[in-house]
């Protein structure tokens, strides 16, 4: 497949076929977390419990995978270091090896993983707040210097969301899903970046 380039998918996504921002249809999500960090509720001081494997098995829809992407600022020229530590991840991980649920299931079972982008201290998770995934931002802790024990989802925020962007995200989805030739509805981090970027580097 020729190299695509992420300018060129934005400008089709964003202009042409209309998709909402990416900081508007997280706009709910990320006011959520200000009121709660105005009160000292944050991940400022937390090791991680929620991206770390002892919690995080996050999956994300090709166009939150695009978004991260543009959050990384990849280019043809650190192209090659991102792929290689997505792979690490992967195979650290055991990701690469499905395990399913059975056939009446039609599912495989969620891994626990460490995110790719997590770093441990303050700073945390390095994707921008305006480009994380949704099931990121929504998942918060609820008291003060607890170290994750009390995090959980507004789901009522997290549906409130959905519904609004349903039929936009839906239409973005599905062009990225053709342009790319990709199958999946939802991967893990690692492996759903690591798919576009073979799509669009190679």
């Amino acid at each position: 497949m020729r190299t695509m380039q992420l300018t060129q998918i934005k400008e089709h996504l964003y202009n042409e076929l209309g998709t909402t921002f990416p900081a508007e249809r997280r706009r709910d999500l990320i006011l959520e977390m200000k009121k709660l960090s105005d009160v000292k509720v944050h991940c400022f001081n937390c090791t991680g419990t929620c991206c770390t494997m002892s919690a995080n098995s996050m999956q994300i829809t090709p166009l939150e995978a695009f978004e991260m992407l543009l959050s990384l600022e990849i280019t043809p020229e650190n192209v090659e270091e991102i792929r290689q530590k997505l792979k690490e991840n992967i195979q650290h991980y055991r990701l690469d090896h499905e395990i399913s649920l059975g056939k009446k299931a039609h599912s495989h079972l969620r891994k626990t993983y460490t995110c790719p982008f997590f770093v441990p201290g303050p700073k945390g998770c390095t994707i921008k707040k305006e480009l994380k995934p949704y099931g990121c931002l929504g998942f918060n802790p609820r008291l003060e210097n607890d170290n994750g024990s009390s995090c959980h989802s507004d789901q009522t925020l997290l549906e409130k969301r959905d519904n609004e962007n349903l039929a936009d995200e839906e239409a973005a989805n599905l062009y990225l899903k053709k342009e790319f030739q990709i199958y999946w509805t939802k991967l893990e981090i690692p492996k759903a970046l690591f798919h576009l970027i073979d799509k669009m580097f190679t």
